[in-house]
């Protein structure tokens, strides 16, 4: 199981209406059978970076993301997404799951 993270880092004052273009982009991609992801923003009155926007969810695999997979309203959405941004980057995590510990002989 992997743990995928988007990272958006958005103009000045603009964290909220991207979360909101990420939570349709995302939902779009759930529709089609991806799993449930998290939207969460940094830095609006807490702790944190400002200007930030994480979309987090899981998969039981990392495969490339093909074209013809790519919802329709993704390219309404994404061009929208692109232009309150200053970066857009991804990071990959493997799980810790007690299964993969056990495997290795760390529990």
């Amino acid at each position: 199981m992997y743990l995928i993270r988007r990272i958006a880092k958005t103009q000045p004052g603009k964290a909220w209406e991207v979360a909101g273009l990420l939570t349709k982009i995302c939902q779009a991609y759930e529709a089609g059978g991806r799993n449930k992801a998290q939207i969460f923003i940094g830095g609006q009155g807490l702790p944190g970076e400002a200007n930030v926007v994480y979309a987090e969810w899981t998969q039981e695999r990392i495969e490339p993301n093909r074209f013809p997979n790519v919802p329709k309203s993704v390219f309404e959405d994404n061009p929208k997404l692109q232009a309150l941004l200053t970066s857009f980057e991804i990071e990959f995590f493997e799980l810790a799951t007690p299964e993969k510990l056990q495997e290795r002989g760390v529990i």
